[in-house]
């Protein structure tokens, strides 16, 4: 969910993210959620009631009794889900963690815990993944000071609340079971999932006609030997031009950027099918 000015209001949209590529905006219908004529001031999301769909809660004003809107999913019950809670050596929610979730068919799913989300709002400190038909087959979880855990999942974890604990000196080795990291990643030696750079393993896997591949997270991206100005890259046919999505001082967009042990995504946020049931209460 995004907000931004509208012309006249503030609008929210939902946009969805392209599997195994460069991200693309698209607009998609949130129904009531879209509030025309409501003056949002915060939002968060959780799931309420405990069926692994997440829910949208928007606050409005801050002076005077206001009503809280609650958009409730109905939708995708029958679509698989995880949600992961990290936690601190002490017990505490991992604030700052990385959780990373991989599949057999759209590879990494990546969240990070943070209180981030709008003005006077805070995001709960769990990792929610939503699989739909998808199959999840292991889980990476990142604390903020270098410590790391990665283990395959069982098919009873799926569809429940996994809690990660901050892993003991003897559990960061390389995990006993072979993991599989899905389309796109190989297990290195230290047991984590990596990138597969197909360019450099096939040299010869884009087409003549698009012989130009560059690697991207996950997969990889065949185009035309064009020449384009910086911050610009040949379009899928080579006809033209276009705008690059992230452009880092000399590195090409690749619709993820390592920086600092960390997987930055442009944009990546959950597509759900909102509808509205809306809970009328107090000031915050």
């Amino acid at each position: 969910m995004v907000g931004f000015e509208g012309r006249v209001l503030l609008c929210r949209r939902l946009v969805t993210r392209r599997e195994h590529g460069d991200p693309q905006i698209e607009e998609l219908n949130v129904g009531e959620a879209a509030e025309p004529e409501g003056r949002g001031t915060g939002a968060a999301v959780t799931d309420f009631d405990g069926d692994g769909r997440l829910d949208l809660l928007v606050s409005h004003g801050e002076s005077a009794a206001q009503p809280l809107s609650i958009y409730k999913v109905n939708q995708g019950s029958t679509n698989s889900w995880l949600r992961v809670i990290p936690r601190t050596q002490y017990g505490a929610y991992a604030r700052g963690a990385k959780v990373v979730v991989y599949t057999k068919r759209s590879g990494p799913h990546t969240r990070i815990i943070d209180g981030g989300s709008g003005y006077l709002c805070e995001m709960e400190p769990v990792a929610h993944f939503g699989l739909g038909k998808d199959i999840a087959t292991n889980v990476e979880v990142y604390w903020p000071d270098g410590k790391s855990v990665a283990r395959p999942l069982e098919p009873s974890e799926i569809n429940s609340v996994l809690e990660i604990h901050y892993p003991r000196e003897e559990e960061e080795g390389t995990p006993e079971i072979e993991i599989e990291c899905g389309q796109g990643f190989a297990m290195n030696e230290n047991g984590r999932c990596t990138d597969k750079d197909e360019c450099t393993q096939f040299p010869s896997v884009c087409p003549t006609d698009r012989p130009v591949c560059t690697n991207t997270y996950g997969s990889h991206k065949c185009r035309a030997n064009k020449r384009c100005n910086q911050g610009f890259e040949p379009n899928d046919d080579g006809s033209a031009c276009v705008a690059q999505v992230a452009y880092f001082g000399g590195t090409r967009s690749s619709g993820v950027r390592r920086w600092a042990g960390f997987s930055l995504w442009p944009l990546s946020v959950s597509l759900l099918p909102l509808l509205s049931s809306r809970l009328q209460t107090g000031p915050l």
